[in-house]
C-alpha cells in the first residue's frame, strides 16, 4: 500500500514546532560582577633604633672659690669629751635613761612625747669648733636630737636640733623660754633610723654655725650668750620610743678674729 503524505499535517507540526520555540524564555543575560579595587596596606617600617636629639651643650660652670666655713680652727682643747675625765648627767628619769657606757651616752627615752637633756659641767668654753658622732638607734618623723652648747644652765642655752626626716633647727632657750633661732633646713641627712652621722658646731663671738656629715647646713647670731659648756638633747614627738647614742666628742680651740 502506497503511503502517501498531507501536506496540511507538515503545516500543523511546523505550527507547533513554532509555538513551543516562541514559548521558550531566553536566558537573561548575566550583569557582570563589579570587581572591587583593593586598596594596598601602606608599610610599616620600624625603626628599632631611633635617633635621639642631641642636648645642646652649656656653657662651662666656673666654681668660685667658696669661703672656709671654720676658719681658724687650732689646737684640740678636749680628744673626746664623753671620755672618763668628764662630768655628765647620767641616771634614770620619768622621761627615760641616761647611760654611759665605753665612753658613749645613750639617750633612751620610753615616755610619750618626753626630753632627756644630759649636760657636761666641768668644761666652759668660749669660742670653739666641735664635732660628735651621733648614732640614731630608734627615731621617726617629727622625734629630734642635738646638741646644746654655751650652757650656763638646763633653762639656759643654744639648741640645735636634728628631726628624724633630716632637716635641722636652732633656738635660744632663755630662762626656759624658747626662741627660734633658725626654723627647719634641709640638711641632706637621710631620714629614719638607724643611721649614724656627724654634727659639728664652729662657734665664735656671737656666730654659731651648724654642720652635718662635714657639709655647712646655717649660721645664727645672738650676742646673749658668751660661753658656757655643751650637752646632748633627745625629744620624742610621739608614743614610739627614742634611742640615740653619742660618741667622740671632740672639742679645738677656734681664733676670735672678729
Amino acid at each position: 500500500m502506497k503511503r502517501v503524505f498531507v501536506p496540511g499535517l507538515i503545516l500543523i507540526f511546523a505550527g507547533f514546532l513554532s509555538a513551543c520555540m516562541a514559548t521558550t524564555p531566553e536566558p537573561t543575560p548575566l550583569t557582570p560582577t563589579e570587581t572591587a579595587t583593593l586598596i594596598p596596606t601602606p608599610t610599616i617600617t620600624i625603626d628599632w633604633f631611633p635617633a635621639t636629639a642631641t642636648p645642646t651643650p652649656r656653657p662651662t660652670q666656673i666654681i668660685e672659690p667658696t669661703q672656709e666655713m671654720r676658719p681658724g680652727i687650732g689646737s684640740i682643747l678636749v680628744e673626746d669629751l664623753f671620755s672618763s675625765g668628764s662630768e655628765w648627767r647620767t641616771g634614770n628619769f620619768s622621761a627615760g635613761n641616761i647611760t654611759r657606757v665605753n665612753d658613749t651616752i645613750t639617750l633612751a627615752i620610753q615616755q610619750s612625747k618626753a626630753n632627756l637633756l644630759s649636760l657636761e659641767s666641768k668644761n666652759t668654753f668660749r669660742d670653739f669648733n666641735l664635732e660628735t658622732n651621733v648614732q640614731i638607734n630608734l627615731c621617726r618623723d617629727q622625734d629630734v636630737y642635738g646638741l646644746t652648747i654655751r650652757t650656763a644652765s638646763e633653762w639656759n642655752y643654744y639648741r640645735f636640733l636634728v628631726n628624724c626626716q633630716g632637716f635641722a633647727r636652732a633656738e635660744r632657750i632663755r630662762d626656759g623660754a624658747t626662741t627660734l633661732m633658725q626654723d627647719w633646713t634641709p640638711t641632706g641627712l637621710p631620714p629614719g633610723a638607724p643611721l649614724e652621722v656627724s654634727l659639728g658646731i664652729w662657734a665664735v663671738g656671737s656666730e654659731m654655725r651648724f654642720f652635718a656629715n662635714n657639709a655647712f647646713v646655717f649660721s645664727v647670731r645672738d650676742p646673749v650668750f658668751t660661753e658656757g659648756t655643751v650637752g646632748i638633747f633627745a625629744r620624742a614627738d610621739g608614743d614610739s620610743p627614742v634611742t640615740i647614742r653619742f660618741a667622740e666628742m671632740t672639742i679645738s680651740s677656734v681664733e676670735n678674729s672678729q
